[in-house]
């Protein structure tokens, strides 16, 4: 079945995934109940437990969409640093938004943990767009050995251990060194 991107069903998701996003920024993920967002959206509690099955798939939608939205893979560039470091930039961007501990996407992925659910789950989409990027930088004749899953382990995941280590803004710095580091260990040894 495909879901209708506009009308009476984009109107109930972004209500709803607004309230959810307001409440987080009030306090932590693991306080907040489906009633909460029913309340503070508008929209009846077996909507929302039919829709999204209870608060992990709330705040992994939610997750997806401030992912999608504010660190989009970006548009081709001259190199692959270029595109990485525009990309590690805008996701350092979006979690200094929020205050330390209430990312939608550092609540989703300690939510699925704690359901017992593989986090991982939440960056297949994530993983295939950076798979293309790695790709294009490819067919420009870019050496690329490491996958996606690589960069996620070199790059993004040193980047939400920092932001949860400390309460600092992350620097913009940070994004260049990871970034220098997955391309290191992507060169030849001989290079």
């Amino acid at each position: 079945m495909t879901e209708r991107t506009g009308g009476r069903s984009a109107r109930v998701r972004a209500a709803v995934l607004g309230a959810l996003s307001e409440l987080l920024e009030e306090r932590s993920a693991e306080s907040i109940t489906t009633s909460e967002v029913a309340r503070r959206s508008g929209v009846n509690r077996s909507t929302l437990h039919r829709r999204w099955g209870g608060m992990p798939g709330l705040l992994a939608d939610l997750a997806i969409d401030e992912l999608n939205a504010a660190s989009p893979i970006p548009a081709e560039a001259d190199d692959l640093r270029t595109e990485l470091c525009c990309w590690a930039e805008q996701v350092i961007d979006v979690l200094n938004a929020h205050r330390p501990g209430h990312s939608p996407f550092v609540a989703a992925l300690l939510r699925a943990v704690q359901d017992g659910r593989a986090p991982g789950d939440l960056l297949q989409g994530r993983l295939a767009a950076l798979d293309e990027m790695l790709l294009r930088a490819a067919g420009r004749g870019e050496r690329v050995v490491l996958s996606a899953l690589d960069l996620v382990e070199i790059v993004l995941l040193p980047i939400y251990a920092t932001r949860l280590l400390s309460s600092a803004p992350l620097e913009r710095g940070l994004a260049h060194r990871l970034v220098d580091r997955f391309l290191r260990l992507n060169a030849p040894a001989s290079e």
